[in-house]
């Protein structure tokens, strides 16, 4: 991955935190499938390093994702240059209601290919998901599901985005938005992730769980199952619709346990 590279690589000489970042990202769901678990928490505080229980489930994951080698290479890419959206320079070459970080990046794939090296590496079905990956990335924001900060509109214009390609697209999106949070925490360590530990990956798995049943459940299903079951969790009551806004309003302030009596 040229990119990468910690001297000559465009993301080192524009970005380097970003570079530390994916660098993590990229590691950590490799270990992730290969079930490396000492490694994934190596990082981690004994206070709050994901249980092996915990792990298991991050497994049963991987397992549905049951991704091949090509479609990991091309996960790996795609954690590679999505960090070049970034980069305001490259946008100054697209419309201004057209630069997003995806858009930057679909824009540097298609026109400055040497930019992105990486992207030659791959067949040209597995460019094409990269391409929808980042497509669907730009509609629906997984950190802002996990916030709830986005609404079922958003569900239902990822529910739009992968009909035609069905699981394939939804197993890559959703492995590379976890490698995306496995590196939050990636400028200070990039051998495993820090930030993946036992509370951050409860409302993660919980929220991948939902999404999982994406394209058989409607999309207020999926959204407002997750915001109850973070409710839940941190034991608020969730029958009434008032008692649901204030599910939603926990996840809005990223409430903690000891954060629920203020909110009552």
């Amino acid at each position: 991955f040229v990119e990468l590279r910690d001297t000559s690589g465009l993301l080192a000489k524009l970005l380097e935190d970003e570079r530390k970042r994916t660098i993590c990202s990229m590691l950590s769901i490799i270990l992730l499938v290969k079930n490396r678990y000492s490694d994934f928490v190596a990082p981690q505080s004994t206070g709050r390093q994901l249980s092996v229980q915990k792990w298991q489930e991050w497994q049963d994951f991987a397992r549905w994702v049951d991704i091949s080698d090509e479609h990991l290479h091309a996960a790996l890419v795609f954690l590679a240059i999505r960090g070049l959206g970034k980069v305001k320079s490259f946008g100054k070459a697209l419309p201004a209601n057209a630069r997003t970080p995806e858009d930057i990046v679909l824009h540097v794939m298609d026109n400055v290919g040497r930019a992105v090296p990486s992207v030659n590496h791959l067949s040209t079905e597995m460019r094409m998901l990269v391409q929808e990956t980042l497509l669907v990335s730009k509609c629906f924001n997984f950190a802002q599901l996990l916030q709830g900060e986005n609404t079922p509109s958003q569900v239902e214009l990822l529910k739009n985005s992968i009909s035609s390609r069905g699981e394939t697209l939804l197993k890559v999106l959703l492995l590379c938005q976890v490698g995306v949070m496995c590196g939050v925490m990636g400028v200070q360590e990039q051998q495993g992730s820090a930030f993946m530990d036992e509370t951050n990956s409860a409302n993660i798995l919980a929220a991948i769980s939902f999404l999982r049943m994406a394209a058989s459940s409607s999309s207020h299903a999926v959204y407002w199952g997750y915001i109850l079951s973070r409710g839940r969790r941190l034991h608020l009551p969730c029958a009434e619709l008032d008692e649901v806004a204030l599910c939603r309003l926990a996840c809005l302030c990223r409430a903690g346990p000891a954060d629920t009596g203020a909110l009552q």
